[in-house]
């Protein structure tokens, strides 16, 4: 096994003796030929014995360092600066070569690197600058004193810039947070890598094969940019251009500011405008809501005082009774009345208006909020003188006879005459239609 050293320099001086040694060669043949011609001839005439064969030449540094750098011709970015290699001849005329190259990198090289850490408090300032132009124009009605209950869910939102100030935002954003070049490897810098090579000597020419290698030292700089192939203006990071990018960016800042310093006191004339109409619209809404309740009170204590006075002691009410197709005549009368907060109740009885004698007592209780119907009013019927041969008798007779009324805004009982017990047969009820009458005049006769 040999080992041997070989760096570019020397490989330019081999290369250099080796050509200058092929060239005198060659020059001192020809004069040879010239000056001794007629023993060449006779050279010539007498037999020579055949020569022997000789080893084949191991191969120079040149072809080797040429072998061994070839697999490299593609980072252009470095140079071979040296090659180490061993040499082992496994079989005559093959021969494996390990070699260590030493890459040099040409020029620095640099990596695309987000904004530095160093930047933090200026873009900081840009933040605070864009959350005051786009701040929701509820901080702004809470500013000037506006209640809560007075903003909506779309004041909440964030605020929609005009285009001029959305597009410097936008620019000093960017600029904020641009990318900067950051140098990874300086030029002169070293990599190194392994490359195996087989040698084979072919037709008395050797020929080289790459077996292996292992290039992780130069294909670690392979994705960064050589200082050369950089964009024109690139920001390549160090310390001069941090404290200078800084600045920048403080001055951009302080511009957006005052750019969208008339906008930002507009919006907060804006706000107290509103905040001014909103509680004008608060102050109509409210007196427009008591207005309502004053109203409905007022419709209310109407009601009321129609439903006590229709329901007042004294008053009768008589119409007719309908079932299928019979029917017949029928009196309320109301003996007494008493007005609570939220109802009237009152005694009295009923009876066939053709026959006064003949009633049954009576316990009702109207309801002084009205629905749709008008005011409910349900009556107890008790015990009382009845004619038998009527079918009101049916309801007369049960222990639990009653009647579901309404009062409606013309004064007039409607609903039914049933029992309880017929909740599951409303066919059976008697349909009841009674209107107030006056009592006949006393001390009257006919």
């Amino acid at each position: 096994m040999k080992t041997t050293l070989f760096t570019s320099a020397m490989l330019a001086a081999a290369t250099a003796v080796a050509v200058c040694s092929c060239d005198n060669k060659a020059k001192e043949g020809n004069n040879a030929g010239n000056e001794e011609q007629p023993q060449a001839e006779q050279a010539a005439e007498t037999p020579q014995a055949p020569a022997e064969p000789q080893a084949p030449a191991a191969p120079g540094n040149e072809e080797i360092c040429q072998a061994v750098t070839a697999p490299l011709v593609g980072y252009s970015f470095a140079a071979p600066g040296g090659v180490a290699y061993d040499v082992t001849e496994d079989t005559p005329g093959h021969q494996t070569i390990e070699a260590t190259v030493k890459m040099v990198v040409k020029e620095n090289l640099y990596a695309e690197s987000a904004a530095p850490e160093e930047f933090n408090k200026e873009r900081q300032a840009v933040n605070e600058a864009a959350n005051l132009a786009i701040r929701p124009d509820a901080a702004y009605l809470m500013q000037v004193g506006a209640p809560t209950d007075l903003i909506t869910d779309e004041d909440r939102t964030a605020k929609q810039l005009p285009q001029d100030l959305q597009a410097a935002l936008v620019e000093l954003r960017e600029f904020a947070e641009a990318k900067v070049y950051k140098q990874v490897a300086a030029a002169g810098q070293e990599a190194e890598v392994r490359i195996t090579v087989n040698a084979d000597l072919k037709d008395g020419a050797w020929q080289f094969t790459t077996a292996g290698q292992n290039l992780a030292g130069i294909t670690a700089l392979a994705d960064y940019t050589p200082q050369g192939a950089l964009p024109q203006g690139a920001p390549i990071l160090s310390p001069e251009f941090i404290e200078a990018r800084k600045a920048e960016i403080a001055a951009k800042c302080a511009a957006f500011n005052e750019l969208a310093k008339p906008f930002n006191q507009g919006r907060e004339e804006a706000a107290r405008q509103r905040l001014t109409q909103l509680q004008a619209q608060a102050e109509e809404e409210a007196r427009r809501n008591q207005e309502q309740l004053d109203a409905q009170k007022a419709e209310q204590q109407k009601w009321q005082e129609a439903c006590t006075k229709a329901l007042a002691a004294g008053n009768n009410f008589s119409g007719e009774w309908t079932r299928g197709n019979r029917f017949g005549e029928i009196t309320l009368h109301i003996e007494q009345a008493k007005v609570f907060e939220n109802s009237v109740q009152f005694f009295g009885s009923i009876y066939d208006t053709k026959l006064p004698e003949a009633s049954l007592d009576i316990a009702g209780r109207c309801e002084l909020t009205p629905g749709e119907q008008g005011s409910l009013v349900n009556v107890t019927i008790y015990d009382g003188q009845y004619d038998p041969d009527q079918p009101t008798a049916e309801v007369y007779d049960a222990k639990d006879g009653m009647l579901q009324l309404h009062l409606g805004a013309d004064g007039k009982l409607t609903g039914v005459m049933t029992c309880e017990s017929w909740g599951n047969a409303p066919e059976k009820a008697f349909n009841i239609q009674l209107a107030p009458k006056a009592a006949p005049a006393k001390g009257k006769t006919r």
